[in-house]
């Protein structure tokens, strides 16, 4: 297999498996396993997600993209049954690509905003001293 850019790795990971959905794509560029199934549990409880890239930086094998998701909750999430409620929220994220596949990923996702919008979580009003 020819070396492909990294960049094109990342980006087409972003629109095809994040954005799109798509098994086949999630198999052909993701190396690493537990990222497969970090994947495949997004997109089973957002099958309609899609994905805005806002910036991509690459430095040899290393892509760092920052993006907004946007979603409908229509399968359990961290143990939350789908309530159907739309999210949106940033994710900024560094991959590690080898061979035409990402390797590795360093992932952060605003998970509590996602979850405050989904009605699973409700943030705690704090009270200063």
């Amino acid at each position: 297999m020819s070396e492909v850019e990294p960049r094109l790795v990342v980006e087409r990971y972003v629109a095809e498996v994040l954005g799109g959905g798509d098994p086949a794509s999630a198999a052909e560029l993701i190396a690493n396993p537990a990222l497969r199934r970090h994947a495949d549990s997004f997109r089973a409880a957002f099958p309609d997600a899609r994905v805005e890239t806002r910036q991509v930086l690459t430095e040899g094998d290393l892509v760092a993209v920052h993006l907004t998701g946007h979603g409908r909750h229509l399968g359990v999430f961290q143990g939350c049954p789908p309530t159907g409620r739309e999210w949106t929220a940033p994710c900024t994220a560094i991959y590690r690509t080898h061979s035409g596949r990402i390797a590795n990923g360093w992932i952060n996702w605003d998970w509590l905003a996602v979850m405050e919008q989904l009605g699973c979580i409700q943030r705690v009003e704090t009270v200063s001293a």
